[in-house]
């Protein structure tokens, strides 16, 4: 199966003094909702969808629960959640306080089966989202050219796109 990637010039994230360079970004083909997942454990299973539904709503709940608990949670081969501290530096432990964290984020360690999913995937090369919608926008105003490497300011005419 093949990861669909568009590739754009873009800022080095840590370093914005730098100039721009060329970077993939992954693009997002459709989303498995809740109701598709549950709909597709169901007919994998003798269990109704209403069930997996309820498991799975009960296994998110539990998941933020023991989150917020300070637990790490493991799903076994798919992998582990926990939650991981932001925050400012202090000079020293002393006078290092609560105040100094800024938040929380979710870690994610993906599990040895999950990271195994990836190996051997290729790689399908499609337009970026910016460029797909400039050549709808120009095929609707009837523009048979469309120059992609514009920023659009939502101010161009259709001429001008």
């Amino acid at each position: 199966m093949a990861l669909n990637y568009s590739v754009s010039m873009r800022v080095n994230p840590h370093d914005s003094k730098q100039p721009k360079k060329a970077y993939a970004r992954a693009q997002v083909n459709a989303e498995l909702s809740l109701k598709d997942l549950s709909k597709r454990i169901a007919s994998q299973t003798t269990v109704s969808r209403a069930d997996v539904s309820a498991v799975l709503i009960s296994c998110v709940e539990n998941t933020l629960e023991a989150l917020r608990a300070g637990d790490q949670v493991d799903y076994g081969s798919l992998g582990k959640f926990r939650l991981q501290v932001l925050n400012r530096p202090a000079d020293n432990t002393e006078v290092f306080t609560a105040s100094n964290i800024s938040g929380v984020r979710i870690q994610f360690i993906p599990g040895e089966e999950l990271k195994d999913v990836f190996t051997g995937m290729s790689f399908n090369p499609v337009p970026t989202r910016a460029a797909v919608r400039a050549v709808l926008k120009a095929e609707k105003a009837g523009l048979t050219n469309v120059d992609i490497s514009k920023k659009p300011t939502g101010s161009e005419s259709p001429d001008e796109i």
